[in-house]
């Protein structure tokens, strides 16, 4: 017989405190606004040439998938 109890759940212990502070304390609090970020780069070449490749690619799959196509119907 086995007079061990059952393992009960027992909350998690929490720290009293954050575990990290929220800014660093060796750092002094910013005085002026942030610098101005860049916009955004422009990607319209890289959309141009993705539906370029992705037409390229349509164009030289279109005669294997009729062929495939044809084969199957003709079975």
């Amino acid at each position: 017989m086995d007079s061990r109890r059952p393992a009960e759940h027992r909350r998690p212990r929490r720290p009293d405190r954050p575990l990290r502070p929220l800014r660093p304390l060796h750092l002094a609090r910013r005085t002026a606004p942030p610098p101005d970020r860049p916009g955004p780069p422009d990607m319209s070449l890289m959309i141009y040439a993705g539906i370029v490749l992705a037409a390229i690619v349509a164009l030289l799959a279109t005669p294997y998938l009729f062929s495939y196509l044809m084969q199957a119907l003709h079975r």
